[in-house]
Order: C-alpha cells, then sequence, then structure tokens
C-alpha cells in the first residue's frame, strides 16, 4: 500500500513541554509558514496514516489494525521505515506572541534545532571530474540529442522505468537541455548549427500542431511521441506553463550566438520565440502543474522565476526585430512577474509554493532565472544563502545516505526533490544536487565581480555549509571558500556515480547510495555539465 505526500506530512513528532517553554530570544524559526497550531506541531489527525515514533532518527510507518492510536507493535501493519522530515513534518513548538514582541511563534528550542551535514573540502585543487570523465559524460548527453535525427530531446532512452516509459520529448526537459548544449558546446563544433537549426525545426512544427486534449494550448502540452512528434494524448499533468519561456530562452540564445543568418533569426527563430512569448503575456498567471509534475497552483517560483527572464530577454530581442510594441509588452508583464517574486521570501527562505515550501526546484529556478541585469536572488545574496542553509538542512534529516555518507566523510550532500517526496521511495536526484553545486560555483564567481556578500549571507552559507572563511573581508578569499563547497557538492556525486561508467540516472538510492529510476536522463548530464562548465568559468575568472 502506498503512502500520499500528505500522508507524510501530517506524520507527528512529539515534543516535549519543556522545550518548548522557552522565551522570544532562545527560539530558533521553524522554518515553515504555519497559519495555526495543527500545521505547526504537526498532529495526528487521521489514526489510519503515520505515526511517527521518535523526534529524531527512524519512523515506523504504519496502518493501524481496528483504528487504534495507541498501538503495540502486534497491533501494527508496518510498511515502510523513513527518516522523519523534521522541518516538513513539523513537530516544532506553538506559541503566539502577544503584539509587540519579537520572535517566531513556530519554533524549536535554540541549540535543538536541525543541523546541517554538509561535509566541505579545503580547496579546489583537484576537479571532482576529470576531463576523460567530462568527456564520456558530453557523449552520452549528446547521444540524446536529435534523437532518429528528428529534432527532438530524449528525457531518457529508457521504456521501461518503474515510473514508466521515459522515451518522449518533454518541452521542459527538451528546453533545458538545448539551452545548455549550447553552454558547453562552442559555437566552432562542426554539429552545432545542424543540432540547434534541428531543434528550431522540431519546436515550430509543435507550435503548429492543434490542441487534442481538453483545448489545453499545444505550446504548454507537457511531451510529444518520438519520432512522429505528435502530441502525448494519455492521462498526465497539464498544462505544464514553463514550457514556452524555457524554449524562448534556449532559441534566443542561438539567435544570439552569431552563427545563423540574419534572414534565418527572423523568418525561424524570432517565429518560435514570438509565438512562446505571446502566451506567456496572457497565461502567466494562469494554473499550471509544477516542475515535478504532481502539483497544481498559479503560483510557482520555478516557472515566475524563468518566465521573468525568458521576457527579459525576449523584449531585446523584439527591439533588435523591429517590434516595439511586443518588446514594450514583455518588458510590462516582466515587472508584473518581478513584483510577484517577493512574494516567495518568507523572510527565512524563499519557497517554491505556499503547499510546496521546501523544494529543491528552487535551486534550479535559481541558475535558470538569475539574468546580470537584475540582484534579485543574485547567488550570494541573503535571500539565496538562507535557502541553501534550510534545503540543506532539510534533505540532511531526510535521507539516511546523508547521515551514512558524513560519518565517512564523504565531502558534499545529497539534494532530492523536496521533503516527504514518495516517488520511487522518495530519493536524492543527481540533477537537484548538480544545481547546487551550479549555484555555489555561482556564487564564488559573482563575488569576484561585485564583492563580498552581506554578514547575514556569509552567516547563512557558515551554517548550511559548515564552512570556515578563513578572511570573510577578502573577495577572493570568500570566493574560493563558496568554489570549494561546489567541489564538495559534486564528489557527492561523484562518490556515488563512480561505478557507472559516467552514466548518470535520475535518482540515488536514499539508503545504500546506488545510481536508480531512469537510466542515462538527460537533465541528470545537463545540470552536472553545467556545473562543471560554471567551475571552468570561475576557475578562468580568479586567475585573472
Amino acid at each position: 500500500m502506498k503512502f500520499t505526500t500528505a500522508a507524510l506530512i501530517l506524520a507527528p513528532l512529539v515534543v516535549a513541554d519543556d522545550q518548548c517553554s522557552v522565551g522570544a530570544s532562545d527560539r530558533y524559526d521553524c522554518g515553515q509558514i504555519s497559519s495555526n497550531q495543527t500545521s505547526c506541531e504537526g498532529k495526528w489527525e487521521d489514526e489510519k496514516l503515520v505515526h511517527c515514533a521518535s523526534k529524531r532518527g527512524y519512523c515506523q510507518v504504519f496502518f493501524s489494525r481496528g483504528g487504534q492510536k495507541n498501538l503495540t507493535l502486534a497491533d501494527k501493519i508496518l510498511t515502510n521505515n523513513f527518516i522523519c522530515p523534521l522541518l516538513t513534518a513539523s513537530g516544532c513548538c506553538w506559541s503566539p506572541l502577544d503584539d509587540g514582541v519579537s520572535g517566531p511563534w513556530c519554533f524549536f528550542k535554540k541549540g535543538d534545532e536541525p543541523k546541517s551535514c554538509f561535509v566541505p573540502v579545503n580547496s579546489t585543487d583537484t576537479s571532482p571530474f576529470t576531463s576523460d570523465e567530462i568527456d564520456t559524460m558530453k557523449g552520452y548527453f549528446t547521444a540524446n540529442i536529435n534523437v532518429e535525427q528528428v529534432g527532438a530531446v530524449v528525457a531518457a532512452p529508457d521504456n521501461d522505468t518503474p515510473g514508466g516509459s521515459y522515451y518522449f520529448h518533454w518541452m521542459r526537459d527538451g528546453a533545458l537541455t538545448m539551452h545548455a548544449y549550447q553552454i558547453i558546446t562552442p559555437t566552432t563544433d562542426e554539429s552545432y548549427q545542424t543540432t540547434m537549426e534541428s531543434y528550431i525545426t522540431w519546436v515550430l512544427g509543435r507550435q503548429a500542431l492543434s490542441s487534442v486534449n481538453d483545448e489545453v494550448d499545444v505550446r504548454v502540452e507537457p511531451k510529444f511521441m518520438i519520432p512522429s512528434g505528435d502530441v502525448f494524448d494519455g492521462g498526465w499533468c497539464r498544462p505544464q506553463n514553463d514550457g514556452p519561456g524555457l524554449r524562448a530562452i534556449a532559441l534566443i540564445t542561438y539567435a544570439n550566438s552569431g552563427v545563423p543568418s540574419d534572414d534565418y533569426v527572423k523568418d525561424s527563430v524570432w517565429k518560435a520565440v514570438k509565438d512562446d512569448l505571446d502566451w506567456i503575456v496572457d497565461g502567466w498567471d494562469t494554473m499550471t502543474c509544477d516542475l515535478w509534475e504532481e502539483i497544481r497552483s498559479d503560483d510557482l517560483f520555478w516557472n515566475r522565476v524563468t518566465m521573468k527572464k525568458a521576457l527579459t530577454i525576449g523584449a531585446e530581442f523584439a527591439s533588435s526585430m523591429g517590434d516595439s510594441a511586443s518588446s514594450a509588452s514583455y518588458t510590462s508583464i516582466a515587472s508584473k512577474i518581478d513584483d510577484n517574486l517577493d512574494t516567495h521570501w518568507t523572510g527565512s527562505f524563499v519557497q517554491e509554493d505556499s503547499n510546496r515550501q521546501k523544494d529543491g526546484a528552487v535551486f534550479i529556478g535559481f541558475n535558470n532565472g538569475y539574468t546580470d541585469s537584475d540582484s534579485k536572488y543574485a547567488p550570494t545574496s541573503q535571500e539565496v544563502a538562507s535557502t541553501i542553509a534550510t534545503l540543506v538542512k532539510s534533505f540532511c534529516q531526510e535521507y539516511g545516505i546523508n547521515a551514512l555518507d558524513k560519518t565517512n566523510n564523504v565531502p558534499g550532500v545529497l539534494i532530492g526533490r523536496y521533503p516527504g517526496d514518495t516517488y520511487a521511495n522518495g530519493n536524492p536526484w543527481v540533477l537537484t544536487t548538480a544545481a547546487l553545486g551550479q549555484l555555489l560555483y555561482r556564487a564564488a564567481s559573482y563575488t569576484l565581480s561585485n564583492g563580498l556578500p552581506s554578514a547575514d549571507a556569509l552567516g547563512y552559507f557558515t551554517e548550511g555549509l559548515n564552512l570556515s572563511f578563513s578572511d570573510s573581508s577578502d573577495a577572493s578569499s570568500v570566493a574560493a571558500t563558496l568554489a570549494a563547497a561546489g567541489d564538495s557538492v559534486m564528489l557527492r556525486i561523484k562518490e556515488h556515480v563512480k561505478d557507472d561508467g559516467g552514466h548518470l540516472d535520475e535518482q540515488i538510492d536514499r539508503d545504500t547510495g546506488k545510481q536508480l529510476s531512469a537510466k542515462d536522463l538527460t537533465w541528470s548530464y545537463a545540470e552536472v555539465l553545467l556545473a562543471m562548465d560554471a567551475r571552468d568559468k570561475y576557475l578562468d575568472q580568479a586567475k585573472n
């Protein structure tokens, strides 16, 4: 019998009275937005769902015989063990404060808050992956691009994953892949132009299709058949509103590369980009599925931040195409989205959504949605640093392999989709872990370019990543420490994929550390290769 995510989130954690009887100055924010006592304490409302046996460590998940709450072992039908996710399945203290009194009212006692399991390394002297290993991964990555010579990107050449077949072109995965392809591939590469223009032909062909699923606009369909290119018309979470913006970003990158002719840019690239950006203008605030295709919302951080970037660079592109009206429209909507992004900052971390607060999708959003012209959610901002600290500590609590790796002094940490995930038993993912690595390398580069992070941001980096800044007043020294933290993350990935011949799958088992789920996931390669590219860019910058 399978438990739902909601079941896990409701798991109670018993908190002793003396742990909650503390003054405001001794309270540590529990890190979740709790509107009432029940959501803060995580009280168990359904006796047939879940029970956590202790505040820390492993919990027994069971159905009860007869519906009793207080059960002996003989009365329990054990189904699973998992590590209590403290920051999701709460177990926090609840004590609303009087008006005018400063301090959290959903809190841990100081000294009792979750701790980071991050294991740092001290330098970037040795690359986490050798050049040969990177070349091998690039080979597997590019093998999944322009499959069957139709311009499609296969999510994974795996027809027999427990979660179903991955042999489809997902619009999200395809766009992210082709953007990554351009970042890691020199424009002088002999296949660069043909590969990109095959993809653009594919995009134009899908945009021209008619709606087939309850009048869902084809531009926000999740996936397409290979090689036919037909819309997948089976049951799925749709619409997926991140597709248009992600495609626009990939295509504008190509238009600005200097490779395609002016006529090709105007007749093909601009046509596809405008079609997608015009959809965002009308549909940016509509209901959509999340990055993981599980929940619906009209206010997801991932969607918002990538849409804003697409419209921002799209406005410049429209101007270069002589379309001032479209440029003005894109700028206007980008400004509205920018205002909305502020609402995702909780004061403790950046949330994906009010119903899915802590989510690794936010790391990917930081990397894919940021533009150099914008200081919001910059890699060394307090908001980003505190989000890193919050999520790292959450995932430390979530996975047994993180505790084991820390014991064995394996550098880094493993990051999943979100605390309480149950897909394939809820494991760390290669791509979300690599996204953290990339973010830390970008933070190092940003420090060299823009100066020192704030004292608050440095404090969050220290707290979340167990870092020791030898000279917090020197930008080069701080950058080197942040880059070494990026190496720590990539070394953690290396530890769990090193025996698989350069193949990268979707997930890493939460207990054993072995790779599992979809084989040769294209998005996993993209994120690892992007992280290593960000590392190279930092090292080049540090030399100059």
